[in-house]
């Protein structure tokens, strides 16, 4: 028996139709490598399991939303005066956070009348800005960034860059429930931003419901690879009319 008639009842057997099926299906449910997934999971028997395993993307302190980094610019820059909730310059605050001998911010050499070399003056009250009836002053989201643009940080006005008093702007308004957590701002919208009304906000930042997943591409290349198997295995074992004479 020569090769090729070997091949010829091999392509033309039944087993042969149910195995190229058999792939073909097996295709639709083939599915890529997800690099945003921990593949570290799964260990060999012998590592030691008692292990914390190392994460795929290193965890921070704060999401890494504009609101996240928000609120690490928060406190850096304004804790120290308006409370680590956003609660102002209370009596609470100052005497569980800071030492004794500088509980008394207003106090002659500290920021009182008279502050230390280089020092500043804190007024009689620092207001807060998260929770109830805050940022009552205030319309729009607009008018918040052009404040906090000009006169924040009150011994630094201005000092920070566009971009980190957007942060900043966001953090504050996630906390206060004005815009949902994750949003995204930018200049263009802040106006549309109403904090005690009904105006448009903008929403988290979610995936386009157009646009295709990853799982929707694996199932799409599984069909083609499906009709493009069946039709190839149609063509080879579909019968042969013999040759007229």
């Amino acid at each position: 028996m020569n090769l090729r008639l070997l091949l010829s009842r091999l392509l033309h057997s039944r087993w042969t139709s149910l195995l190229a099926i058999c792939l073909g299906i097996g295709l639709l449910f083939f599915e890529p490598i997800d690099q945003s997934r921990d593949y570290t999971t799964k260990r060999r028997p012998d590592f030691q399991t008692s292990l914390t395993p190392t994460p795929f993307r290193n965890p921070t302190a704060t999401p890494p939303t504009q609101g996240g980094h928000g609120k690490d610019v928060f406190y850096l820059h304004c804790m120290p005066c308006h409370g680590d909730q956003g609660q102002g310059l209370t009596d609470e605050f100052r005497f569980r956070q800071y030492p004794p001998e500088d509980t008394n911010c207003w106090k002659s050499g500290c920021h009182g009348d008279r502050p230390y070399e280089n020092g500043f003056t804190l007024p009689k009250t620092v207001p807060a800005l998260i929770g109830p009836g805050t940022l009552s002053h205030f319309t729009t989201a607009q008018d918040v960034y052009n404040f906090i643009h000009k006169a924040m940080p009150f011994n630094a006005p201005g000092s920070l860059s566009d971009e980190e008093y957007l942060q900043l702007l966001a953090f504050l308004l996630e906390s206060n429930h004005i815009v949902p957590d994750g949003t995204r701002l930018d200049a263009a919208s802040l106006a549309n931003i109403a904090l005690h009304g009904n105006m448009l906000a903008p929403t988290a930042a979610s995936n386009s419901p157009d646009q295709p997943s990853a799982a929707n591409g694996s199932l799409l290349i599984g069909v083609l690879v499906f009709l493009f198997t069946a039709t190839i295995l149609s063509f080879i074992t579909r019968p042969r009319r013999p040759r007229s004479g």
